[in-house]
């Protein structure tokens, strides 16, 4: 399947984001049984995506050889190595520049606590950003860093021209997320690198809630580094994320044999440390290998299997189905209208008020609740039938009283 053509003009709604055969995905959804259920749906897919029985198997064959072997690790180890393959060749980075974590957070203070800067220095990051990535920044206020922070209004995609006025000649890096977790916006991280990183300052980006839904270019946006869980789109166990690096060669924050090019046979250490040149550096000894061995069946699925692009097309089906549906309940879709500027994935309805929390839970609606409304997330395995019964739920509240805000 190509990959999806958005124009800069075309709205979500349009009808070139229609269902199609090509992105029909109702075989996989009875590969996650609690969506199936009559009672429940699940659109919460930014906040935890279900389990699907591919990644099931996996972790039931994990534990089957933890139980009933004498010596399962080395083929753990050796499913994690397949499993970094695959991963950056999802993300088109060479396979050394990408390393496991922990979770985001990690990832992203890596990045942090590796740029050397002199007190005077600043970051510049959006207003609503992900507190793991303010608070990472925060951390080094004192060692005289300065934070800008621009506010957006919750509304605007940044681009280059976002930061712009920002940026000065002691910026040494930008932080943001390629899709705003609070709001569903996609920022234009190409275009941002291509701005400023010839200029020397770097760009951290949070890729927590792009990866699994759509296809990703690293190498073409030419970021710095990035960060991401794989418990999000990739739909794998808390516990596992992963850390990609382009050029910054300084010695690793938190350092471990893991990050050692020479360590004797004897394994005692030895004071001539010599770091791996590449993002190997970052690494620990021990990583959350059942976290490995489930990303390693979750890529296999959504990467080969089925296919990003046909994801993202089913994805943004869904979407105009969505704005479709809440049209004659005069219901809003916060931020931009245009498919270039928003995740294929997250939408934030303008429904405000605080009953609406009880109202969904007794309906057995799954979504979560922001400073912008109500946020409706997709996965894969979600229908039409998920997004008219969101509707007629919205219908029942608002029939019954529940103010949008």
């Amino acid at each position: 399947m190509s990959p999806i053509s958005i124009s800069q003009s075309s709205t979500f709604a349009d009808n070139s984001f229609s269902p199609s055969a090509k992105n029909d995905m109702s075989k996989y959804r009875a590969l996650v049984p609690a969506v199936t259920r009559e009672d429940v749906h699940y659109l919460n897919a930014s906040f935890q995506p279900v389990m699907n029985l591919r990644v099931h198997s996996a972790i039931d064959n994990f534990l089957d050889q933890a139980i009933g072997s004498p010596d399962p690790k080395s083929g753990w180890q050796s499913i994690a190595q397949e499993a970094q393959k695959s991963l950056a060749s999802y993300l088109n980075v060479p396979k050394d520049s990408l390393t496991f974590t922990r979770d985001t957070t990690e990832g992203l203070n890596l990045f942090q606590r590796s740029i050397p800067f002199q007190p005077g220095a600043n970051v510049v990051l959006l207003e609503g950003e992900h507190p793991n990535h303010v608070y990472g920044w925060f951390g080094l206020v004192e060692q005289g860093l300065e934070v800008r922070r621009i506010d957006t209004k919750d509304e605007t995609c940044a681009n280059a021209e976002t930061f712009a006025p920002f940026v000065d000649e002691n910026t040494i890096a930008i932080g943001l997320s390629s899709v705003m977790f609070h709001n569903g916006q996609m920022n234009n991280v190409k275009d941002i690198c291509s701005r400023f990183r010839p200029q020397g300052v770097h760009v951290l980006v949070d890729i927590t809630q792009h990866v699994g839904v759509a296809p990703i270019n690293l190498t073409e946006w030419d970021v710095s580094a990035a960060a991401f869980g794989c418990h999000k789109g990739l739909g794998c166990p808390s516990g596992l994320g992963a850390f990609v690096l382009s050029s910054l060669k300084q010695t690793p924050p938190i350092t471990g044999a893991g990050a050692i090019s020479n360590i004797p046979s004897t394994l005692i250490a030895d004071p001539n440390v010599q770091y791996h040149s590449s993002t190997k550096r970052y690494e620990h000894l021990n990583v959350s290998l059942i976290g490995a061995v489930s990303l390693n069946a979750s890529l296999a699925f959504l990467c080969k299997e089925v296919g990003m692009e046909r994801i993202e097309a089913h994805l943004r089906s869904l979407g105009r189905e969505l704005a479709l549906v809440l049209e004659p309940l005069g219901v809003q879709i916060v931020g931009s209208k245009y498919a270039d500027e928003r995740a294929p994935h997250l939408y934030v309805l303008a429904l405000l008020h605080p009953d609406w929390v009880k109202h969904f839970r007794d309906e057995g609606i799954y979504v979560s609740h922001y400073r912008c409304g109500t946020r409706v997330s997709f996965g894969f395995y979600n229908n039409v039938a998920d997004v008219r019964a969101l509707a007629d739920s919205i219908r029942r509240g608002l029939e019954k009283g529940v103010p949008c805000e």
